[in-house]
């Protein structure tokens, strides 16, 4: 069943509907959607706070400042990280600084050609890879 609630023409609904000209109604429902939105799409939870000042205006016995203020903290996308590594002047950098040094741009017939160099030699011992197994 539900309540009923009596409304007072000079109340805190009232106070609302007239600060900043309806103004603060709409952010807050504005606010309210962004939020049920972010939650469904990202999880997490969702903060509306209304925030309201009150303040005597001074020299004048029956009339106040209202200030408000509306704070949000909706759950956002979760962004990907990356890995950087660390440079001699303390910046960073995509690539490892010695990566370059490795002798990744040398072709298959160059490297057969040094294993096979290698193996004669007797430097190098092969394992048999899986086109060499007979069955």
């Amino acid at each position: 069943m539900p309540v009923t609630v009596d409304i007072s023409d000079d109340g805190f609904l009232n106070l609302l509907r007239c600060q900043n000209g309806g103004a603060l109604i709409e952010e807050l429902d504005r606010e309210l959607i962004k939020g049920v939105g972010a939650v469904l799409d990202h999880g997490g939870a969702s903060k509306i706070t209304l925030q309201i000042s009150l303040k005597r205006i001074r020299d004048l016995d029956s009339a106040m400042t209202i200030h408000h203020d509306v704070k949000v903290s909706h759950p956002k996308e979760p962004r990907p990280a990356k890995a950087m590594f660390v440079t001699q002047g303390n910046g960073l950098a995509d690539q490892k600084a010695d990566q370059m040094r490795l002798s990744l741009s040398e072709s298959a017939t160059q490297r057969a050609s040094v294993l096979s160099a290698e193996t004669s030699s007797g430097k190098v011992s092969r394992l048999p890879s899986a086109g060499d197994r007979t069955a």
